[in-house]
């Protein structure tokens, strides 16, 4: 499994869904792979280097959880469709999960060579509060279980069982900054409980 994102910063929203997956779909390995610049997100607010260092200390407690640093490496615009070759050529006889969120999933369409992603793995998609499917991606078929992941080596969409939480990096960078918008998380004042208590620690 290969979970992307800018993670600015990660949070337990991430890491618990990560845990979650290498349960109901037993990975072998779920690898937690940053992007250096995201094409499809205003700029970021932690650099490269703090985002991977939280990374890194986010895993601590969570030892099945790894990093590909790949993306980091390559010091450029972040395309998925690059990884994913490099990922395949990597493990050629692996099954390969692409793990996203609804919201990303949703504007799937406007990703670079979106279309050829079914060649190397199979979506695994995450519910996020508030964000509805919208569509289904024409040349991936959907699983209605996640034993037909193992049945062929990629092209199928899988939406997966996992918990949904009401954290996200932009809500916790609001509380960073003192500029937090949403009444609920602004009320906490505090990072307990959105942010592994390694993380928090960095942050001060």
């Amino acid at each position: 499994g290969f979970f992307g994102g800018s993670f600015d910063p990660i949070h337990l929203g991430h890491l618990n869904n990560a845990q979650q997956l290498v349960k109901e779909l037993n990975l072998t390995e779920l690898f937690l792979m940053p992007c250096h610049t995201p094409v499809h997100k205003n700029s970021l607010t932690f650099s490269t280097k703090r985002r991977l260092e939280m990374l890194e200390v986010a895993i601590q407690n969570f030892p099945k959880l790894n990093i590909d640093s790949r993306e980091i490496d390559r010091a450029s615009n972040s395309y998925t469709i690059d990884s994913l070759k490099e990922i395949k050529r990597e493990y050629p006889n692996q099954t390969i999960c692409l793990i996203m969120g609804m919201d990303s999933f949703n504007n799937l369409s406007t990703w670079r060579q979106f279309e050829e992603f079914n060649q190397y793995c199979h979506l695994i998609v995450l519910a996020r509060p508030d964000e509805q499917q919208q569509h289904i991606v024409e040349n991936f078929s959907t699983a209605t279980d996640k034993s037909e992941l193992g049945t062929q080596a990629s092209g199928l969409v899988y939406f997966a069982n996992t918990d949904q939480y009401d954290i996200s990096s932009s809500n916790i960078r609001g509380i960073l900054f003192n500029n937090a918008t949403d009444g609920k998380i602004r009320a906490k004042q505090n990072l307990v409980g959105l942010l592994p208590d390694g993380v928090i620690n960095y942050l001060r």
